[in-house]
């Protein structure tokens, strides 16, 4: 399994071939030249919304190698995978079904914009989306393992953001996913510990630097940041608090300084790019130190995510408009040349 995975890494897209796909002058162009690579000819004809309609394939492409990958490798292994991507992008799901509400999006616009999976650990996303309001999906939530969403609905009313019920979200995620490696070996759990901790930190910070403007005292950290993990609660503290935000970013460390560094110009975009570049690097660095395991196949997994992520962001940048050089700066390179 290991050796066929090797052999996967490499048929993945090349830092050229992303780099000419990026380079595509518009979506036309764009899938033409995706016609050359594996994706071979994608037609998104009749869609309303291009990029909606070109990322729903992607997902596709992407969960279809993770069904493979689940088909292929022991059982065990199997199925902590399978948790781990269905409920992640679940917990995306709802989140674009609570950020829709919240919008005032029709219940069809957000079934749309929804990852193509089934309900995973909900009965029906349409019912959660033919929701009246935000507080009506949310608690139509009781029930599931998501149910604890619900006691952060007074946060979303006292502060007037989705915030609230987005960090409750990364919570029950967080908690399941490190549930469910407990069933390998303890050697591979460490690359999940890592990835879903920082992803969580990264996601943590961003919902503090929301707190800085008109920032109270003494607020309840504890309940507005149901876990934290390398960035501490105080140093949370610190960043909706401090004058000198610099001083406080580089206190972190330079694997965080490096990622959030474009706060200072308030491209959350760039920083979402860098947390892609810190998972590539992560499970790299895992496939590295055992070349013969577990690592080898999330790491797989997570090139095989970057690669969908860049193709979906090249989509919507060319539909937008946005140039080549621009684009590249938010595209992570999916696998070493």
């Amino acid at each position: 399994m290991v050796i066929r995975t090797h052999a996967l890494i490499a048929n993945l897209l090349s830092q050229a071939q992303t780099q000419r796909l990026a380079e595509s002058k518009d979506v036309e162009e764009f899938l033409e030249r995706l016609a050359e690579t594996p994706y071979g000819r994608i037609t998104v004809e009749g869609a309303s919304v291009v990029p909606i309609a070109l990322e729903r394939v992607f997902y596709e492409k992407f969960l279809e190698r993770v069904l493979k990958i689940v088909d292929l490798t022991p059982q065990k292994i199997g199925d902590f995978l399978q948790t781990y991507y269905y409920l992640r992008f679940e917990t995306l799901n709802l989140k674009r079904i609570i950020r829709g509400k919240f919008s005032g999006l029709t219940s069809e616009k957000i079934m749309e914009s929804l990852v193509p999976i089934n309900p995973y650990l909900v009965p029906s996303y349409k019912e959660l989306a033919d929701s009246a309001s935000v507080g009506e999906a949310v608690n139509r939530l009781k029930g599931t393992p998501y149910s604890e969403v619900i006691t952060k609905l007074k946060l979303y009313e006292q502060h007037e953001a989705i915030w609230p019920l987005e960090l409750a979200l990364n919570h029950v995620f967080a908690k399941a996913i490190f549930e469910a490696v407990k069933t390998l070996p303890e050697r591979d759990r460490r690359i999940v510990y890592n990835i879903v901790e920082y992803e969580a930190d990264i996601e943590n910070f961003l919902v503090a630097m929301k707190q800085r403007q008109g920032s109270k005292s003494g607020a309840n950290l504890e309940e507005m940041f149901p876990a934290t993990y390398s960035i501490s609660l105080e140093k949370l503290r610190e960043v909706i608090e401090t004058k000198d935000l610099k001083k406080v970013i580089e206190s972190l460390g330079e694997s965080y300084a490096k990622v959030l560094s474009p706060i200072y110009t308030g491209d959350v975009a760039l920083i979402r790019t860098g947390l892609r570049r810190h998972k590539y690097e992560t499970v790299t660095s895992g496939k590295a130190t055992n070349a013969f395991g577990f690592n080898v196949i999330m790491a797989y997994l997570v090139y095989s995510e970057i690669e969908k992520d860049n193709l979906v962001g090249v989509g919507w940048g060319k539909d937008q408009g946005i140039s080549s050089q621009d684009l590249m700066k938010y595209v992570v390179i999916p696998r070493p040349s």
